[in-house]
C-alpha cells in the first residue's frame, strides 16, 4: 500500500505541475468556478479511465453518472452545501 501512495504522489505532482505550467500559465487569478470545473473534469476522466479496466464494458453514461456522484461526495466531505447540485442535470456547467 505504501508503494501505491508513493506512485500517487508522483502522478499527482506531475498533473499539478502540468496544470500550473500549462493550464494556468501567466494567470495571476483563477476563479473558484474554474477550479471546480477543472476538478470535476479530472474526476470524470479518472472514473472513465478506471471503467475501461473492467471485464464487462461500462456504458459511458454510467461512468459519467458515477463521476458526478464521486464529485458530489468529495464536495460534501469538504463541507460544502451539495443540495443545490442535486437538481442540476450537469454539475460541470
Amino acid at each position: 500500500m505504501e508503494e501505491g501512495s508513493e506512485g500517487m504522489v508522483k502522478y499527482a505532482t506531475m498533473v499539478l505541475d502540468f496544470i500550473k505550467e500549462d493550464v494556468f500559465k501567466d494567470r495571476k487569478q483563477v476563479s473558484v468556478e474554474e477550479v471546480v470545473t477543472l476538478i470535476a473534469a479530472l474526476t470524470d476522466i479518472s472514473v472513465t479511465l478506471l471503467s475501461r479496466f473492467r471485464k464487462d464494458e461500462v456504458d459511458s453514461s454510467k461512468a459519467t453518472e458515477v463521476g458526478r456522484d464521486v464529485f458530489r461526495y468529495l464536495v460534501g466531505r469538504l463541507g460544502f452545501d451539495v443540495d443545490h447540485l442535486a437538481g442540476r442535470p450537469n454539475i460541470y456547467v
